[in-house]
């Protein structure tokens, strides 16, 4: 019996033993015949991909066992030939399956470690000195969606390896493949896309420098490719960058650069996203009247957006998430009244599937509690904010944390709830290299 279909079997094994559920129950639920599913399960048949596939969604697996399905002829190659086709045919297999599982909470983990281990196809492109077409392109594309996606629920601790590799493989792509120039403008904006989410990612490592290259590394490579948008998109992270931990006045003319630069060529989220960051900008610099104009304008653009619209790199910016930019900006220029109900609302339809934005946003609603004199609710809701960036694996949510400690620490007159969370909360830290502690 060939290794993955053992393998396959006792993973098999191991999930129906688990799940506490029966072969005839899981045979009703499956259209398989229970005869069929013991062998399966004993190792004496190997399962084609779409059984794998249907007995994974049944046993919500998370993909493990689409990833240990054999195939037919290749298994049997590995063994007769020491298996050179047969890692690429398992490894392009693989790469496919990591795009059609949806990342969930259940299964991120799962999907990030299989990420890790499975080389990228790009990387076979070159090996096969195949010529670069719209299909390939259409893969990758497909890849950093996914990326994207993963992002959500793992933090930039955990997908900084995946996505700096990605970008390495598909820069390989473009610089030694061959291709048209219609694929080769597509690689560029792919690359672009690729090099904003490497950005961003480092930056929630705790790797600042790189996440600089990285925006503007992407900026050229959309202008070269001829999208605006996203060159657009790149100018404005690198202004949220810097008016976070850099020259916020540089932070406020970068953010508008890159809407005059993209309104025109963007869609209504593209819009919306790169004058939320204006608002950021003029709101870290204190300029109340700046900062109001701009989100009084995302307000207006956001009536005619289409998520289903959206480029790839705004897809996230729900109705939810523009209001927590607006309660952020109201905290920042300390105007709490407005501020608390808007994140208070927000926060609400928040939950623990996405812990570094939960726990950052928390953050903020800390902070602006603390601005109106609730100390008590400040507290209790700072606490859950550092029980959520323990599991992120963010050091943006770590350091966040932090922050939140500094300004409980300076309330006169602390509570016995603000103290424990300070003693709580004291082993929280992380290095620069993105390495967590407390976790």
């Amino acid at each position: 019996m060939p290794e993955s279909a053992s393998s396959f079997a006792e993973r098999l094994r191991a999930l129906i033993t688990n799940r506490g559920i029966s072969y005839r129950a899981l045979a009703r639920q499956t259209f398989y015949s229970k005869s069929y599913l013991h062998d399966l399960a004993c190792g004496r048949k190997m399962p084609a991909l779409n059984t794998a596939q249907r007995l994974d969604t049944a046993l919500a697996a998370g993909g493990t066992l689409v990833a240990l399905a054999p195939v037919p002829g290749v298994d049997e190659e590995r063994t007769a030939s020491g298996g050179a086709q047969s890692l690429r045919c398992d490894a392009e297999r693989l790469a496919g399956l990591l795009v059609t599982q949806t990342p969930t909470t259940e299964n991120a983990a799962a999907l990030a470690h299989q990420w890790l281990i499975t080389e990228p196809p790009q990387r076979y492109e070159l090996s096969a000195g195949r010529r670069v077409g719209d299909e390939t392109v259409a893969r990758i594309e497909d890849r950093v969606r996914q990326l994207r996606r993963l992002d959500d629920h793992v933090g930039g601790a955990e997908t900084y390896a995946m996505v700096s590799a990605e970008l390495a493989a598909t820069a390989d792509l473009l610089r030694e493949g061959s291709y048209r120039e219609a694929v080769s403008r597509r690689l560029l904006v792919v690359i672009a896309d690729l090099c904003q989410l490497a950005g961003f990612v480092a930056e929630d490592s705790g790797r600042v420098a790189e996440a600089r290259h990285y925006y503007l590394t992407g900026m050229r490579a959309a202008h070269t490719g001829g999208d605006a948008a996203s060159a657009a998109n790149c100018l404005s992270s690198l202004s949220y960058l810097e008016a976070n931990v850099g020259d916020r006045r540089e932070a406020a003319t970068l953010a508008r650069s890159a809407y005059v630069g993209g309104r025109h060529a963007a869609e209504a989220t593209g819009q919306a996203l790169l004058l939320e960051r204006v608002a950021w900008a003029h709101a870290r610099m204190g300029e109340a009247s700046l900062a109001e104009r701009a989100l009084g304008d995302v307000a207006e653009i956001y009536q005619h957006v289409d998520l289903g619209d959206a480029p790839p790199w705004a897809y996230w910016l729900t109705q939810d998430e523009v209001q927590v930019m607006a309660g952020r900006v109201w905290t920042e220029l300390r105007r709490p009244l407005r501020a608390v109900p808007i994140l208070e609302d927000a926060v609400r339809r928040y939950g623990d599937d996405s812990p570094r934005e939960t726990s950052l946003y928390l953050g903020w609603l800390t902070q602006a509690l603390l601005q109106a004199g609730e100390v008590e609710q400040a507290v209790a809701v700072a606490g859950r904010s550092a029980t959520l960036a323990r599991s992120a694996r963010s050091q943006r949510a770590v350091d966040r944390v932090a922050e939140l400690r500094h300004m409980i620490a300076a309330v006169e007159g602390r509570t016995s709830a603000a103290d424990e969370f300070l003693e709580l909360s004291a082993g929280m830290s992380a290095d620069p290299g993105g390495h967590l502690e407390g976790q």
